[in-house]
């Protein structure tokens, strides 16, 4: 019978005996080697008897486990004394001499049994041999006695929980097999806190967009400084070529949800203007946002694509106040603030120039 010593933390945790054919590994009522520790759920392993001992089979793939310190497959053939470690549990195999139904001993081989001697009667006398008597052979040794073997539990039926010096175990094992290959390290993703679904103007929850592909980084070239509006005074770099900026944090590279005070506002939409980047340069599309985008005043339809360079001034009029950004140069930042721009402006320099022009001419025909 096979029996699996499980160490959890370093520390004793259970013993399992086996005598089957399969057996489950998981969390659960219905496995064979309950774990029962919060975080497993169903199936992990599968142990299966072979020939030459049991295999142990991964049924969870997002699952790593390694053999005597290297990487286990799907599929690993479990020595004696083997140690199969995964998360914080250390399954160490031991096997009988032989797998199955222990082999009984051979029984000792009788002594040849010395031959009778004769009946003599009370009318014949007793035949003495002259002859040296070999002496008696001595008793045969005892047989061996065997150690007690513990009855086999059924089936998916644990045993007591029985207190196994781990210490003085993992010394004997550490000594019959070679020292393990160093750890594989392996790079762990930290997970990011999820955020709470989006709530429109009336205060219902608002479908959550699929997460946006990560988009592909280039070397940032123009970059927005606010002017007013949650931003004001700071600067943001373009780095993607498809830079969105709106009220949605899982779609947007520059998330606008907030007041210049830090109050919560929702006035923009959650994709409001995208900023394209390509070799030509920089243009502007309005997603078909609610309270539309400006340029330097003008105002862009829904899907419109406007040119825009260094300079111009990009604006929401969101009723708490109008959301400013100017475009510079990278390193050449602008934050002074917006002056406006009249349309009437090359008019009126037109007109300028066209006066000078006058005064010198009258003053030279004079002159003449």
């Amino acid at each position: 019978m096979a029996r699996f010593v499980v160490l959890k933390g370093g520390a004793s945790y259970k013993l399992f005996e086996f005598d089957g054919n399969i057996a489950r590994i998981g969390s659960g009522e219905t496995m064979d080697l309950n774990l029962d520790s919060p975080g497993l759920t169903g199936d992990l392993f599968f142990l299966t008897k072979s020939a030459n001992g049991y295999e142990i089979e991964r049924r969870n793939d997002g699952l790593s486990f390694s053999v005597n310190g290297a990487p286990g497959g799907n599929r690993v053939l479990l020595n004696d004394g083997d140690k199969v470690a995964f998360l914080d549990y250390l399954i160490i195999a031991t096997y009988p001499p032989t797998l199955g139904s222990p082999v009984p001993a051979p029984e000792a081989a009788k002594a040849p049994e010395a031959p009778a001697p004769p009946k003599v009667s009370k009318d014949t006398a007793p035949v003495v041999s002259a002859a040296p008597q070999p002496p008696p052979p001595p008793p045969p040794p005892p047989p061996p006695s065997q150690p007690e073997q513990p009855k086999p539990a059924p089936r998916g039926v644990e045993r007591p929980t029985t207190i196994i010096d781990s210490a003085a175990m993992m010394q004997s094992q550490q000594a019959k097999s070679p020292p393990p290959p160093p750890p594989v390290q392996r790079e762990q993703q930290s997970a990011s806190p999820r955020q709470g679904p989006p709530t429109t103007d009336v205060g219902r929850p608002e479908r959550q967009a699929p997460a946006a592909p990560r988009k592909a980084r280039i070397t940032p070239v123009y970059s927005l400084v606010g002017l007013s509006g949650q931003y004001k005074g700071q600067v943001r770099e373009i780095d993607t070529r498809d830079f969105v900026i709106g009220r949605d944090s899982s779609v947007c590279d520059l998330v606008v949800d907030r007041t210049e005070s830090g109050d919560l506002d929702n006035s923009v939409s959650r994709e409001h203007f995208t900023i394209v980047a390509t070799d030509e340069g920089l243009s502007l599309i309005d997603k078909k946002s609610r309270l539309r985008t400006f340029i330097n005043g003008k105002v862009i339809e829904p899907n419109q694509r406007e040119s825009i360079a260094p300079e111009d001034i990009i604006s929401i009029p969101v009723p708490t106040g109008e959301v400013k950004f100017r475009l510079c140069f990278v390193g050449n930042e602008n934050f002074s603030p917006d002056k406006g721009r009249s349309k009437y402006l090359p008019i009126i320099i037109g007109l300028a120039v066209l006066i000078t022009l006058l005064i010198v001419a009258t003053i030279w025909l004079l002159g003449d």
